[in-house]
C-alpha cells in the first residue's frame, strides 16, 4: 500500500494488484483499517465516520476517503410558540436542543437521517451551523432543554 495523501480532509492510497491477490477490490472493513492506519501513521486521529470511494485500475486500486461530519441543523424562531408548533412534527428520537441565543429561540437538530419536516422551514429560519457553532451557542446562550423533544412534549404538548 502506498500512501499518496493524508490530510484532515482526505486520504488517498494506492494498493497494488500484488497486494490484492486474486481479488479485484477490498472489503469495507479493510478499507476503513487502511485509512485509519494512514491517518495514525501521519499523527492524525482516525475518523469516526468516512466516505470511501474505490477506483480499480489495471495495475492498482485507488482508494480515496473523506470524513463524514455529523450534520447539524439550526433553526431560529422569533416566538416560542412557533418553535413548539414546528417541533411537534419532528420524530421524537431525533436529538435536538432548544436554547435562547442571539435574542431568538433556537432549535439545534444534531442529526436526522430521515429528513426534516417542512414545518421547521415554515415556522423557523434555517441558519448555517457546525458542531462547533452549536457548542458555542449552548455555551453563550441559555439552554432551555437538551434532548428537547420529550421535554417539550411533556410540558407543552
Amino acid at each position: 500500500m502506498i500512501i499518496e495523501t493524508v490530510t484532515a480532509q482526505a486520504v488517498s492510497l494506492r494498493i497494488s494488484r500484488e497486494e490484492l491477490g486474486p481479488r479485484d477490490t477490498i472489503t469495507p472493513r479493510e478499507a476503513r483499517a487502511a485509512v485509519a492506519h494512514a491517518l495514525e501513521s501521519s499523527g492524525k486521529r482516525p475518523w469516526k465516520r468516512m466516505e470511501i470511494s474505490l477506483f480499480p485500475a489495471e495495475r492498482e486500486l485507488l482508494l480515496i476517503a473523506r470524513p463524514v461530519e455529523v450534520q447539524v441543523y439550526r433553526f431560529r424562531f422569533r416566538h416560542f410558540s412557533h418553535l413548539l408548533a414546528a417541533s411537534a412534527y419532528i420524530d421524537p428520537n431525533v436529538p435536538c436542543d432548544v436554547l435562547f441565543a442571539e435574542d431568538v429561540f433556537q432549535l439545534i437538530v444534531h442529526r436526522s437521517e430521515a429528513g426534516l419536516p417542512n414545518a421547521l422551514y415554515e415556522f423557523g429560519e434555517l441558519c448555517p451551523c457546525t458542531p462547533e457553532l452549536a457548542a458555542h451557542l449552548k455555551e453563550q446562550g441559555v439552554v432551555i432543554a437538551e434532548n428537547a423533544l420529550p421535554v417539550l412534549r411533556r410540558y407543552f404538548g
